[in-house]
């Protein structure tokens, strides 16, 4: 385990997948959360944000944390437990097996005995292994047993266990003998201890059970058949309530009575079996990666998506559009879509949007957040979009281009263009031709804007784009060829432009952008079978690469203003990295509505009250 990178400091919901594992130390607040994409982040004691954040190779279903959050423990669906000390990261103990002997044994529950020396295992194949992880060795094996928790008591003495019928046995350290309680008219699943021993809740499909001990009696049960279905029990620091947690609401009972208290609507849209009670309050386990607590201000959703020019960024948070500008966000405006692309010009002024829904492409106000129009769904699938100026542009579904000149009101369309590419001020448009061959617009007219550049070989231009705030033009032809234009000569002696070529790439690129001040392109091309992408920078002058940064999102997006590389990271969070792939800085999305902009150095700015 390594110390945080940036993109994971300041990170209070450091999840992308679905919350699968949550404890709370009651004695120290730390904690420990995982999600089914592998990520596990523990949060040491009296510290806000999570200390260290990694990922397993596979989901987390089980973890714990020991009395006074010293130790941390993750068991993971290939059968490995390992042991962590919160304050450094050092795993101090390791107890794994390979291949099929270990996906056997995959990890559902996890349990540190009080003193912290010895840590008890629940997994899939129905055993409980018990480990001496001072000594290193396994002390004990007990078999058939299910559910989805195992617990010490106060002092260590016994084991809560749940077996393969759904009911409820306690396991002597000692004796190694096997304690019967009461049965549980259908079963249980889930058993949690008293904080003093002194009783047990269980949850099962009827509810909420309270059974006393020694005696291993039913005390108390509550009937869950006016809830939306019960998934997990939490009970609270001080140790005198218990919570139910159903698919939208948490019951609170009194303990030990077991008498109603209060119910809230929880705010997790698809709540998990993972969650936990810590000093704050309840915090539900999402599916969407986030916690949710009852009563708070929901939290935006994790980015689908994100853009960026000059000092504007834009995430797309489902339905909620995140404006930055210089670092401050703006208070996000409903977009009524889930976008799935978005794209904002260089002044921050128009903003348009791809829905995932099939309907057209949604262009909208930066500064007001008001909707402007949907330019049709012969645009639904569009293989690209942009926008400069006062123009919108995109590529048809049938083929083709359309665009709007907002100034003058106008629509154009053009049926036979094969690609396009929008100068950053909306002053050129160039079109590639069916012949490969390039030509440059006035978005104002749909005329030559200039003489159309002299073709630099025989070979088809495949991609276009200008570079910002300077007139030349980067165009790729389908060889691999990158040249560039200087299209000066056009505009004052009106002679067409001839170009030269800069590198043969020889990649198949779907994205060029050319950097502000001329000296640098960048191309982006697919790793299909890793599933990322790789972004390389280009000096123009030498004709040489400059940097090649790999394992990017397939979407990463580079500002044209900066030559900045933009990525959504978890946690709700703009990543910005620089051309060598150093992270530059991050800014993040906060629950409660707060954000954060940092970087290398600390925060940069934040919210006032922004919980750091």
């Amino acid at each position: 385990m390594h110390p945080p990178s940036l993109v994971d400091q300041y990170c209070p919901e450091p999840h992308s997948g679905a919350i699968s594992a949550a404890v709370c130390d009651p004695h120290s607040g730390a904690t420990i959360t995982a999600d089914d994409w592998g990520t596990v982040a523990i949060t040491r004691p009296n510290e806000r944000n999570p200390a260290f954040i990694y990922t397993m190779e596979t989901a987390i279903y089980a973890v714990a944390m020991s009395k006074g959050g010293a130790l941390a423990a993750v068991g993971d669906e290939n059968g490995t437990l390992s042991v962590f000390k919160t304050w450094d990261g050092t795993e101090v103990f390791r107890d794994e097996k390979a291949g099929t002997d270990g996906q056997a044994r995959a990890m559902r529950g996890i349990a540190f005995h009080p003193d912290g020396t010895v840590v008890a295992a629940l997994s899939a194949d129905g055993i409980v292994r018990v480990y001496d992880i001072q000594r290193n060795q396994r002390i004990v094996n007990w078999q058939g047993f299910a559910g989805q928790s195992i617990a010490f008591d106060a002092r260590g003495d016994h084991l809560l266990v749940i077996d393969t019928l759904g009911q409820v046995k306690l396991l002597d350290m000692l004796t190694h003998e096997q304690l019967d309680l009461e049965l549980v008219p259908g079963g249980v699943q889930e058993a949690m201890f008293t904080p003093d021993s002194h009783h047990v809740v269980a949850l099962g499909g009827g509810g909420v059970t309270l059974i006393q001990l020694p005696e291993g009696r039913i005390a108390n049960s509550f009937s869950a058949r006016s809830s939306s279905g019960l998934l997990s029990i939490l009970i609270n620091p001080a140790g005198d309530r218990v919570a139910a947690v159903s698919q939208r609401s948490v019951h609170q009972f009194s303990l030990p009575g077991l008498q109603p208290v209060a119910s809230d609507k929880h705010g997790a849209p698809d709540p998990t079996v993972a969650s936990m009670w810590d000093w704050e309050g309840l915090a539900i386990g999402g599916e969407d990666g986030r916690f949710h607590r009852p009563g708070r201000t929901p939290s935006l959703p994790p980015i689908v998506c994100c853009t960026g020019y000059g000092h504007h960024r834009i995430a797309a948070h489902g339905d909620k559009m995140a404006v930055w500008t210089r670092g401050r966000r703006r208070r996000p405006f409903p977009a009524r879509k889930r976008f799935v692309e978005v794209k904002v010009d260089r002044d921050g002024r128009l903003l348009c949007g791809l829905p995932d829904d099939g309907s057209g492409l949604q262009v909208f106000e930066v500064k007001s957040g008001r909707h402007l129009f949907e330019a049709g769904r012969d645009t639904a699938n569009t293989p690209k979009m942009e926008v400069g100026g006062a123009v919108v542009a995109t590529l048809l579904d049938r083929g083709g281009l359309r665009w709007w000149e907002l100034k003058g009101n106008n629509v154009f369309e053009l049926g036979w263009v094969e690609q396009f590419a929008l100068s950053g001020g909306g002053t050129w448009l160039g079109v590639i031709t069916p012949k490969g061959h390039v030509r440059v617009l006035d978005p104002a007219t749909g005329e030559d804007a200039i003489p159309p550049p002299e073709p630099i070989s025989d070979v088809p231009v495949a991609l276009v784009s200008f570079v910002n705030r300077r007139p030349d033009m980067l165009v790729l032809d389908e060889d691999g060829v990158l040249s560039v234009y200087d299209l000066s000569v056009s505009v004052t002696e009106e002679r067409p432009a001839i170009g030269e070529d800069v590198l043969d790439l020889n990649v198949p690129v779907d994205r060029l952008w050319g950097i502000t001040g001329g000296r640098h392109a960048a191309v982006r091309f697919q790793e299909p079978e890793q599933g990322t992408a790789t972004v390389i920078f280009v000096d123009l002058e030498k004709g040489d690469v400059v940097s090649e940064v790999p394992n990017l999102l397939p979407y990463a997006w580079v500002d044209p203003e900066t030559g900045s590389i933009l990525q959504p990271a978890r946690g709700g969070a703009i990543l910005e990295m620089d051309m060598y792939g150093n992270e530059v800085s991050v800014l993040r999305s906060l629950p409660e509505l707060h954000w954060v902009t940092y970087g290398p150095k600390g925060v940069i700015d934040a919210s006032d009250g922004a919980p750091l």
